[in-house]
């Protein structure tokens, strides 16, 4: 049985999307459906916590690139927080970097996710 945990929480004006275990086709469904719908009730402005994330494949990826397209049509970013070393791999392979902010930490994601809106609000 394949399972992703997921939760959501917003701190500064950013969605905290939290994903706990294996990120691949059997659950990417899973968040793409509760990425959109946390960024339909709580904006634009989107971090994934990748810190319990143990896997990700290219339909892992595939949702992640889509999330980017979501919030970016509606005016957000994303970036990902604390990916570990595996799916940092698999992010760096693809590029995805050069397009998506990936931070060490949450509260880093989040200081920087704050800048950006602040930036766009005054821009």
């Amino acid at each position: 049985m394949h399972r992703l945990g997921l939760s959501t929480r917003v701190e500064n004006h950013s969605v905290i999307v939290s994903v706990e275990g294996d990120l691949d086709i059997a659950t990417a469904g899973d968040l793409q459906e509760h990425v959109l719908s946390a960024v339909d009730e709580n904006g634009p402005w989107l971090i994934l916590d990748l810190s319990r994330l143990e896997f990700m494949d290219s339909s892992g990826l595939n949702v992640v690139i889509n999330a980017y397209r979501t919030v970016k049509e509606h005016g957000g970013s994303l970036a990902l927080a604390a990916p570990n070393e595996r799916v940092t791999k698999v992010v760096r392979l693809v590029g995805l970097h050069r397009q998506v902010p990936v931070h060490t930490t949450v509260p880093a994601a989040v200081n920087a996710m704050e800048a950006l809106e602040g930036k766009q609000q005054a821009g």
